[in-house]
């Protein structure tokens, strides 16, 4: 089952503008979440080998999916959809590996555990992977929706 088609992104934008505005959001995104990543390496603090790890792979895959978006931005700009069908297989992938990390440092970090023990906390934790999924999903259906337009668009006006 694929993702669902759209014409308008959040109901008032077009769907290359929505595009445009969803993938610089989704860079911001990914460039906090390497600057939240690059700030638990242990440059000002020892930590545990296994949380090094997690830290350097929030921040490879976060760097990943930058890249991913900046290839569906010219993908937009330029009207190609074989860059929006790229970005759409690797951000997929890239945005998957960034929640399992996400849900590992929640659940196995020692230095979360003092703070995972109230419910609050906890829900709140919830309710934020919740909603970046829900972005995330969205986004990808987003970029979908283009790239469909577009492969539609270009395979009318082309010859047989």
């Amino acid at each position: 089952m694929g993702l669902p088609m759209l014409r308008r992104c959040c109901g008032c934008l077009s769907l290359e503008i929505g595009c445009f505005v969803l993938c610089i959001l989704s860079t911001l995104a990914c460039v906090g979440y390497i600057i939240a990543g690059s700030w638990n390496l242990p440059r000002h603090r020892q930590r545990e080998l296994e949380d090094n790890l997690i830290s350097m792979t929030a921040v490879m895959f976060s760097a990943l999916s930058a890249v991913s978006n900046a290839v569906a931005l010219a993908g937009v700009t330029a009207r190609r959809p074989g860059c929006l069908q790229l970005a759409l297989v690797f951000n997929s992938v890239f945005i998957l590996c960034i929640f399992l990390v996400a849900i590992v440092t929640c659940l196995f970090s020692p230095e979360l555990a003092p703070y995972m023990k109230e419910p609050g906390n906890i829900a709140l934790v919830v309710l934020l992977l919740i909603g970046g999924a829900v972005f995330s999903m969205y986004y990808l259906m987003v970029i979908n929706s283009l790239y469909r337009k577009m492969k539609m668009s270009y395979s009318e006006t082309l010859p047989m």
